[in-house]
């Protein structure tokens, strides 16, 4: 069965130095990242290679190169390839080992090449070739009705066919009987007067028409070749017994029918597909999201290459993380960032994990075991401020907005982790992928009375030994450019700084209840703008923020410092 291992690009629209993206088994590739990163143009690199049009022709325009200049040098693509043998001149099986695509327009006739690469050199692509591995991509506008007819002998349903009909005519004896079926057929359209008397007649003005030319041509009903039977099948969805066309499908039932169909074709012909789907979670509600991750993550099992690019978490699996691909951009150009269950083991241990607890058959069951959907939308993000619990993560981004800083807008996901021991363990996965990440807690002793959470947690930042001791012990407010802690306890420690919070507390349990989260975020909501104390600090830490988003930008934050507004 062909594979697609690894995928190479650089020079391409976003991706100017390479980037290399591998593709385990038995997972699928989810390419997450912010809107404009270049995952769109990952999945137009791999189509070009593997997909419908042949790559030799598609010549690249101005835009295709990094940064729209042609003069930037070339674009290289190249799919690697597994379990691909085919045949040399002499009849020896040889390994394809990949499709490689270069443009470069500094070469003297400025065209495209497009080998094959084998064990044995490289070689001219074939039809057959491109066969045996084909890509399907699944657009965001749900191309499905093109997929599934003949309009082109590229589409995915005119494949299909011709691998039935291949595998039809391997059989005289099965054709033969076929013909004599096909005949008994015409001759049951000829029972219809109407149908006869148009053929004749039909036949009568075509004769005369041409009776002036060279050579004789005829015409009637019959197939030109009445053996390719199944290029007269069509696929039709029904619901209650009762066939619908596409158009009455909803897009969200359009890309499941898409899933289905491409998974029994690699079922039925060994694989040889990789699925491509662009944002599977347009149009679906979010249990239908659910499910169809849950689905997805099968039919990858299965042996179904599937490559996603998504905006949601639902489509993330901890377990899945060899197949997690996140995609950023940083100046003008796409950069990833691919992890194995051994770079995160790593990566953590060398950031203060346990040894004894901490390896590449438990690293991956520990992260997804705590994993929620708030978290992993800190992938989605420009930076993680990961807070203890529902309360912060609630009333921070409102204290923020008072003070000016809109974090939805700016990409800062605020995460609650749900207490202090996992407050190193998410630190180091999202550091891990490279996404800046800022802690906050309190000193709040309750579940962690032997202090070693809140020590591993500042171990994790590289928060020097002696300080640690100063830093767990702290009352009040400490705001720095790593980490802040609000205090002895977060509720407490916003009553003595904000003028008006009892009251407001009071007034908001007497409105909508006890719940801690919705109190807070009820007064943050109500507070008013004053010189205390409460509004200077969180101007202090909407400061270390702003400057860690943006590094180039010179904030100092300090005690004397006034408030932002």
């Amino acid at each position: 069965m062909a594979r697609i291992n690894k995928l190479t690009i650089s020079g391409y629209r976003s991706i100017k130095d390479e980037i290399e993206i591998t593709f385990p088994e038995n997972s699928p590739v989810v390419l997450v990242g912010e809107n404009n990163s270049g995952k769109s143009n990952i999945v137009r690199a791999l189509d070009l290679v593997l997909g419908e049009l042949w790559p030799g022709s598609r010549e690249p325009e101005d835009h295709d190169f990094w940064n729209r200049d042609c003069n930037n040098g070339c674009i290289e693509i190249k799919a690697e390839m597994s379990d691909f043998t085919i045949r040399d001149n002499y009849g020896n099986e040889i390994n394809l080992e990949s499709f490689y695509w270069k443009c470069e327009p500094a070469s003297e006739d400025g065209k495209p090449l497009f080998r094959a690469i084998t064990s044995s050199g490289h070689r001219y692509v074939s039809n057959e070739m491109r066969d045996r591995c084909i890509c399907v991509v699944i657009g965001a506008d749900r191309r499905l009705n093109y997929q599934l007819s003949y309009t082109s002998k590229n589409t995915l349903l005119s494949k299909l066919m011709r691998k039935f009909h291949n595998r039809l005519v391997s059989d005289d004896t099965r054709v033969e009987y076929l013909k004599e079926k096909f005949e008994e057929l015409i001759n049951i359209f000829q029972g219809v007067d109407e149908f006869s008397n148009f053929q004749i007649s039909l036949k009568e003005e075509f004769s005369t028409l041409l009776k002036t030319m060279s050579y004789g041509l005829q015409v009637d009903f019959s197939a030109y070749d009445p053996s390719n039977y199944f290029r007269s099948l069509r696929v039709f969805p029904h619901e209650n017994n009762i066939t619908r066309t596409f158009e009455e499908l909803g897009t969200g039932q359009e890309q499941i029918l898409a899933l289905a169909f491409a998974h029994a074709y690699a079922k039925a012909f060994f694989g040889g597909i990789i699925l491509v789907i662009e944002e599977p979670e347009a149009h679906l509600h979010p249990l239908a999201q659910e499910w169809l991750a849950k689905k997805i993550r099968q039919m990858a099992n299965d042996g179904l290459q599937i490559l996603l690019t998504t905006h949601s978490p639902s489509f993330v699996d901890v377990l899945g993380i060899p197949g997690l691909v996140l995609v950023r951009k940083r100046n003008n150009t796409t950069f990833i960032k691919q992890l194995t269950a051994e770079d995160l083991t790593e990566f953590c241990l060398e950031h203060g994990a346990l040894s004894s607890r901490t390896n590449q058959q438990t690293i991956l069951p520990f992260y997804a075991g705590s994993a929620t959907k708030e978290i992993l939308a800190g992938l989605f993000s420009k930076m993680v401020v990961l807070v203890e619990g529902p309360t912060e993560a609630l009333s921070l981004p409102i204290y923020f907005s008072r003070v000016e800083l809109d974090v939805s807008k700016e990409g800062i996901a605020i995460i609650p982790v749900m207490g202090k021991g996992n407050l190193a363990k998410w630190w180091r996965f999202f550091q891990a992928y490279e996404i800046p990440t800022y802690l906050t807690f309190d000193n709040d002793n309750e579940d962690d009375q032997d202090e070693n959470k809140r020590k591993d947690a500042l171990n994790s930042i590289e928060i020097d030994e002696d300080e640690i001791e100063s830093i767990i012990q702290v009352e009040d407010w400490n705001v720095n450019d790593k980490f802040c802690v609000f205090g002895k306890d977060f509720e407490t420690t916003l009553r003595c700084s904000f003028q008006g919070y009892r009251q407001l507390e009071r007034q908001a349990k007497d409105q909508i209840g006890d719940s801690k989260p919705l109190v807070a975020r009820y007064v943050a909501e109500k507070l008013q703008i004053d010189d205390s104390v409460g509004w200077t600090k969180i101007g202090e830490l909407k400061n270390f923020l702003i400057n860690i988003l943006n590094p180039q930008t010179d904030v100092r934050a300090d005690e004397d410092d006034e408030p932002p507004f």
